[in-house]
């Protein structure tokens, strides 16, 4: 899998579950204050903020979600830094992942080194480093190309 294909994943979910979160707050605002008429307008008043309060924190996970997945899909690097050519050295010249030397080295936040493929297709699954089991990435949802079967109800 290309090393892009993971952001673009994770980006198109994000804007679909903002989508699918967004697209149900007007039909319901519109049947809760269209339904009522005269004194009971108030109920209708009451259960459309009690619909908004109940929406929020859903919808701003939602946005929060697609505000990362936004500058993930920026970032340059997908996982951590280029190593200078002492750190290889000191690693040894083999990537403990594929058992092959180095192609595109990337050194991780706990210090270690593996190929940048190798690293990411890891990530596309794991959280943690392969070696010392650090935590690394944020959660490896969505970026396989999966998509949320829930049914926006609300």
């Amino acid at each position: 899998m290309n090393k892009w294909a993971g952001k673009i994943y994770l980006f198109i979910e994000a804007f679909s579950q903002v989508y699918r979160s967004m697209a149900t707050i007007q039909p319901w605002l519109y049947y809760l204050l269209e339904s009522y008429s005269g004194p009971e307008k108030i109920v209708a008043v009451f259960l459309s903020a009690f619909y908004m309060i109940s929406k929020g924190p859903d919808l701003m996970s939602k946005m929060k979600l697609f505000k990362t997945a936004s500058f993930k899909l920026l970032q340059n690097v997908t996982v951590g830094s280029y190593p200078s050519k002492e750190q290889i050295q000191t690693a040894g010249e083999f990537c403990p992942i594929c058992h092959d030397e180095y192609d595109s080295p990337v050194l991780l936040e706990c210090r270690h080194i593996f190929c940048e493929n190798c690293v990411t297709t890891w990530f596309d699954r794991e959280q943690t480093c392969p070696l010392c089991r650090a935590k690394i990435v944020d959660d490896p949802s969505w970026r396989d190309g999966s998509t949320s079967f829930f049914v926006q109800i609300f």
